[in-house]
């Protein structure tokens, strides 16, 4: 007498629960990789805008005379922006020599071989809402008596 082998269909209780980790812990990986994107465009965007608010300033510096431009630490400032958030933007200008060392004067000078003209080191800090905050931009530019 033969016997008919009876066929299963469908998946059992342990089956489902397996496909369910698997497909969880595929899901939570999806959802991590989306927060962390989220998280670096908005740091991205800070950083576009701190680039952005140092920009502005800097160009103003650049049409400005020479002998309006600032020097030592200037007071902070917080401009106004778009995006909801706070900036705080800080300018320092300096006395610095290109080439030789820079002797403060007065008048200021530079010595050394070659010799060469003082020229200011403006640069700009801007970071994230106050003096302590995350330091999202700097920038830095030279500017020489002779050319403006």
């Amino acid at each position: 007498m033969r016997r008919l082998a009876t066929r299963e269909e469908g998946f059992s209780l342990v089956e489902v629960l397996i496909a369910m980790l698997v497909m969880s812990i595929g899901i939570a990986a999806l959802v991590a990789g989306f927060s962390s994107g989220i998280l670096s465009v908005n740091r991205a965007g800070a950083a576009s805008t701190a680039g952005s608010l140092a920009d502005q300033q800097m160009e103003r510096y650049r049409q400005a005379s020479f002998t309006s431009l600032p020097i030592g630490l200037q007071t902070a400032t917080t401009p106004p922006t778009t995006d909801g958030r706070t900036y705080w933007m800080q300018v320092n200008g300096a006395w610095t020599c290109a080439v030789a060392t820079y002797s403060p004067g007065p008048p200021p000078s530079c010595s050394g071989t070659p010799a060469s003209r003082p020229v200011k080191l403006v640069t700009i800090a801007v970071r994230e809402g106050s003096a302590t905050g995350k330091l999202l931009f700097t920038e830095s530019a030279t500017f020489d008596s002779a050319t403006g």
